[in-house]
């Protein structure tokens, strides 16, 4: 297996073994296991929602370029989103940052089973 493809197994568990799931879409575009393009939403039990784009590539080795993680309430509202959108360069681990409504903090780069494991901990 490749390292791309290995990744997209360990998602797919993640996904797999959430708790508190009511619906969940993941779309994967494996471009010759060289770039990687994930997209999904889940939607748990409390209506809430979570939102994630991840773009990867493989070549020198494995790193993902971009990524932007979004978790909203069932009132649609934003609760938090970890993203490294080149748009806060004063933000002291730029361009690694959290949304929490309104307001932007410097962040270190988050993992997809993190932010799972952060969204899980809220539901509880």
């Amino acid at each position: 297996m490749s390292v791309i493809s290995d990744y997209i197994s360990q998602v797919k568990s993640s996904f797999e073994k959430l708790p508190y799931v009511l619906s969940q879409e993941l779309i994967i575009d494996n471009r010759g296991d060289v770039v990687l393009y994930l997209k999904g939403t889940i939607v748990f039990t409390n209506q809430s929602e979570f939102h994630l784009k991840e773009y990867s590539i493989s070549v020198p080795e494995f790193k993902k370029i971009a990524y932007s993680y979004h978790y909203q309430g069932a009132n649609k509202r934003l609760i938090f989103r970890y993203d490294n959108a080149e748009h806060h360069p004063e933000l002291e681990n730029f361009p690694h940052h959290k949304h929490i409504g309104d307001k932007v903090f410097s962040a270190e780069e988050v993992s997809l089973n993190e932010v799972l494991g952060l969204i899980i901990d809220l539901i509880k």
